[in-house]
């Protein structure tokens, strides 16, 4: 079962039961402590209103509706939160394994393999500097000219600290240096005879 399918069967958990859906996504102890502070409350207001109306003061009744209901927002609003922390995490640790697998695969060699280790987060680049950093790089190695120097413009504007600066310097100034001629093919000042 995959994780979103996970998510929103929690969702509809959390909506029935507060804080079932807390402990289904991982949130155990709070999940816990939510779903016994509504059951506690909503058991009072059910007994005060309904059983009992004229033994329970009706200040106390309004009090047990109030917290029963603010508890059931507290924990769709937690598990909100919980959900969107997890994602969070989960997509830091995909950034930082195809980062890794990347700068892995470059030490090797592997130049294809890092461009395709970046591939899921090509999007990202625009915003993420280490990311559009590695993609240049990437990009260079390929040989990708056009496309590596458009990289590396991307890591000189995202650069604000100057991280990267010669390394940028030093590949724009290579990427734009004319290519040497191919082996075997005459040079354009030999004449011929």
């Amino acid at each position: 079962m995959n994780a979103e399918r996970v998510a929103n069967c929690a969702r509809l958990v959390n909506l029935v039961i507060p804080g079932g859906g807390l402990i289904l996504v991982g949130g155990d102890v709070s999940g816990v402590l939510i779903a016994l502070l509504f059951t506690a409350t909503a058991s009072f207001s059910v007994a005060a209103s309904l059983l009992l109306p004229g033994e329970v003061p009706a200040t106390w009744r309004g009090l047990g509706i109030g917290v029963t209901l603010g508890t059931y927002v507290g924990a769709q609003v937690r598990f909100a939160q919980t959900l969107y922390h997890q994602r969070g995490r989960i997509a830091d640790q995909a950034r930082r394994a195809a980062l890794h697998d990347a700068r892995q695969a470059l030490l090797d060699g592997q130049v294809e393999d890092a461009w395709r280790a970046l591939q899921p987060l090509a999007d990202q680049a625009d915003t993420d500097l280490v990311l559009a950093y590695r993609v240049a790089q990437v990009l260079t190695a390929r040989g990708d000219e056009v496309a590596a120097r458009a990289a590396w413009q991307r890591v000189r504007r995202l650069d604000r600290h100057r991280i990267y600066r010669p390394e940028t310097v030093a590949c724009e100034r290579t990427l734009s240096a004319p290519s040497p001629p191919a082996a075997g093919s005459d040079s354009p000042n030999s004449s011929e005879a």
